[in-house]
């Protein structure tokens, strides 16, 4: 993706105004840590040095964005990982989140936070690059959801909307639902939090602040 913008700028697409006037948001990891597990088999033994080449390289990656002449660059941490519907402890009852998987969230958002610090210290202590913390945002989101569970539809932030259907993927006749699903924090297994409207909130309240 950094090529093809790299590219985009190479053929005039967009001048050092729309950059200077722009904000890139970099969101990554949340793929990587099941391909890890998975596709690549990997080992708890070997999770630690996974996340720091991970964290090293959208060091690098963030440095090259600046680079190319972003004046600002956001890194999103990793949310709560182990509530995602597919981490649910036992699955499909949304009672229990993996902890396993969001301690690995936090090492990875720690590292990520100190290789931020880094990138500025180099940048002359400028505020050149900034985190986005969306693990916390999903902690205060899932507080409040709880504390409002008498008046919303879903009375369990961690059970998501299409919680029923095959595979609980949501299919094209439930986006047209929009108001139902307003309530619910978590979508489906592969859209975690995106309707989850007290969690938007929380991402824009910490964009209000870059």
């Amino acid at each position: 993706m950094i090529d093809r913008f790299e590219q985009l700028l190479k053929e005039n697409v967009y001048s050092q105004r729309d950059l200077d006037n722009s904000v890139a948001l970099v969101s990554t990891g949340a793929n990587d840590y099941p391909f890890y597990f998975t596709a690549k088999k990997g080992s708890r033994d070997g999770l630690p040095a996974f996340t720091e080449g991970l964290v090293n390289q959208l060091a690098a990656d963030l440095q090259r964005i600046n680079l190319l002449g972003m004046k600002k660059v956001v890194a999103a941490t990793l949310p709560l990982l182990g509530c995602s519907p597919i981490h649910i402890i036992p699955p499909s009852t949304y009672q229990n989140c993996d902890e396993e998987y969001n301690k690995n969230a936090k090492i990875h958002n720690q590292l990520l936070q100190k290789a931020v610090e880094k990138l500025n210290t180099d940048d002359g202590n400028k505020s050149t690059f900034v985190i986005l913390d969306l693990y916390n945002a999903m902690v205060s989101a899932i507080d409040q959801f709880r504390q409002n569970a008498a008046n919303t539809a879903c009375k369990n932030p961690l059970q998501p909307w299409c919680s029923k259907t095959v595979e609980y993927i949501c299919q094209r006749k439930d986006y047209a639902r929009v108001p139902s699903h307003l309530s619910f924090l978590i979508w489906h297994t592969l859209r975690t939090m995106a309707p989850g409207m007290l969690f938007i909130h929380f991402c824009k309240v910490l964009l209000t602040k870059i």
